[in-house]
């Protein structure tokens, strides 16, 4: 048995003294062949998944950017803006036109109570006709009488027959300088046949019984008759009778 071994031994020392040697060889470089062939192709895997970093060595410059009007966004709480705001709803108003401004209502005359006549003591020489007609000396017809006549001497007083505002003073060629006074409640008196030195000017506010002027005479449509002044009162525009007003006269 142990013959058997030796020569077998004996066999595999010549193969490797001989033909053998050169075959283990070649194996042992196909090993280490194949062993880096692995090694460099997956440690080139291993570099291409996790590259090293590139350190810049130069600081880098980012240029800016312009974005366009409408991407810019402000941020909510920017004081300047809302200063601006608060100061844009500040502003006053344009003020409007003349034409389309609220207008100022005009004071309203006095509201008379009671009324007197305009000349104290004065007779009537003619009282207020309606629609009947009435003889008129100076004219020389007959027509209607729409006031009363008070006899009144020249540069006599005056006065208004109630409280309120002078709504007109003027001169007529027929009747004379006359005033004529708004009472309120609808109520209007004129007096005519003044003289032309008026003691009132239009706006006026009078209360009854101050002096608005004197008898003058001047009316010529009433000329032959004796100095007097002539009393016209309106409600709502239509001629009334004054002595519906005024207890003291009595046509």
């Amino acid at each position: 048995m142990q013959q058997k071994n030796s020569g077998f031994m004996d066999k595999v020392a010549g193969f490797v003294a001989g033909k053998g040697f050169y075959i283990i060889l070649a194996l042992c470089a196909a090993a280490i062949g194949v062993s880096g062939y692995v090694l460099f192709f997956t440690g080139n895997e291993e570099a291409m998944e996790e590259p090293l970093p590139i350190v810049n060595e130069e600081p880098s410059v980012t240029t800016p950017v312009a974005l366009p009007e409408e991407d810019v966004q402000v941020p909510a709480d920017a004081p300047e803006e809302e200063e601006a705001d608060q100061t844009a709803e500040t502003e006053p108003e344009e003020e409007q036109p003349a034409s389309q401004q609220e207008e100022v209502p005009v004071a309203a005359a006095p509201v008379a109570e009671s009324f007197i006549s305009p000349v104290q003591n004065g007779k009537v020489l003619r009282g207020f006709s309606g629609d009947e007609l009435v003889a008129d000396e100076t004219m020389g017809d007959w027509r209607v009488h729409n006031g009363v006549d008070i006899a009144c001497e020249n540069g006599g007083q005056v006065c208004a027959i109630g409280d309120g505002k002078v709504a007109k003073v003027f001169h007529d060629q027929q009747t004379g300088y006359c005033i004529t006074i708004d009472h309120g409640n609808g109520v209007v008196s004129t007096v005519r046949g003044l003289m032309e030195n008026a003691t009132v000017k239009e706006g006026d506010t009078v209360k009854m019984g101050a002096v608005i002027g004197g008898g003058g005479n001047t009316m010529a449509v009433e000329s032959k008759m004796e100095p007097h002044i002539h009393l016209e009162v309106t409600k709502d525009e239509e001629l009334i009778d004054p002595a519906t007003l005024i207890s003291q006269i009595q046509s």
